[in-house]
């Protein structure tokens, strides 16, 4: 990046989930999160025994590491930009911090949401965000959103590596099951293309890692009436244990770090169902601030600054 480029101020916006940090923020976390309803105080105390089982959500720990260990990866490169970093459910919020980089002279913003797969289910409401965090910014801020990294090499080398390396450190032959988060069925209805996207990624994974035999699945549905995509994780290790595989492996393709969905969802109530029908439950480590994952960030933001 040249001397000019810098003054014209161009920044990188990291876009997180965000989560509550401890119970005094659960009811604003959980208000933000249902769009303005505030929560019945039945799922506030449901929500503070989830995160009282994991020990509360390391996610901002996480988000505010990869800040800085991108911020310096791009230094002495041709885009040597400040960071900053916003959620789309809590603080740092995304409205918050367009302002706050355009009080420090930004007047572009890459925005990297941090899921690499672009679904309107996922994108629209960072888009919601910042076009709030640009309407409450003193002077013109341009965001460059760059989407849908689903493909990135680093972000599948990441995998590859990672399952390869929980299976080799095995006990015992493990069956991998590629997971992601479900969604209403309706939106894929409504053309999201977020299943075709999700096979994608699940079969380059698996083909660079040589992975046979191998499933994908959908975990963390929604508790509502209507239908959402499967096949639900349970089924699937129902159905590879009937085919004698004891010992399974998750990988939570679907995510970049750490969060409730994983560490609950996963790590207590799936590993208690595994355990519940003979199971062996293991999980592969998250990317969270891993130096590969910063190389796929790096490569987004370098491309084309």
């Amino acid at each position: 990046m040249t001397e000019e480029t810098n003054v014209e101020g161009t920044g990188v916006l990291l876009m997180g989930y965000g989560s509550p940090a401890g119970p005094e923020d659960l009811p604003g976390y959980l208000t933000d999160v249902l769009a303005g309803r505030p929560p019945s105080p039945e799922m506030v105390r449901e929500y503070e025994r989830r995160y009282g089982l994991i020990g509360w959500s390391p996610q901002l720990r996480i988000l505010t590491s990869m800040r800085s260990k991108l911020e310096r990866r791009l230094r002495g490169t041709a885009a040597p930009f400040p960071v900053f970093l916003g959620t789309k459910h809590w603080t740092p919020h995304i409205g918050e911090a367009i302002p706050e980089a355009a009080s420090q002279g930004i007047r572009r913003l890459i925005a990297i949401p941090l899921s690499p797969y672009a679904s309107p289910w996922i994108l629209e409401p960072y888009r919601k965000a910042i076009e709030r965090g640009r309407r409450e910014a003193r002077g013109e801020v341009l965001v460059d959103l760059r989407a849908g990294w689903h493909a990135n090499p680093h972000w599948i080398r990441y995998w590859t590596e990672t399952i390869h390396k929980s299976l080799r450190e095995g006990a015992a032959k493990q069956m991998p099951l590629l997971s992601a988060h479900s969604l209403p069925e309706r939106h894929r209805a409504a053309g999201d293309p977020y299943p075709e996207i999700l096979s994608t990624t699940a079969a380059a994974i698996a083909r660079e890692a040589r992975l046979e035999p191998w499933d994908f699945t959908y975990q963390s549905a929604g508790n509502t009436t209507e239908p959402w995509l499967g096949p639900d994780i349970t089924e699937k290790m129902r159905e590879w244990r009937r085919k004698g595989w004891s010992e399974q492996l998750v990988a939570p393709i679907g995510f970049v770090f750490e969060h409730l969905e994983v560490l609950y969802d996963l790590d207590v109530v799936i590993r208690a169902f595994a355990e519940s029908h003979g199971i062996g439950y293991h999980r592969t480590p998250m990317p969270n601030d891993d130096d590969r994952l910063i190389e796929a960030l790096a490569s987004i933001v370098l491309e084309g600054s």
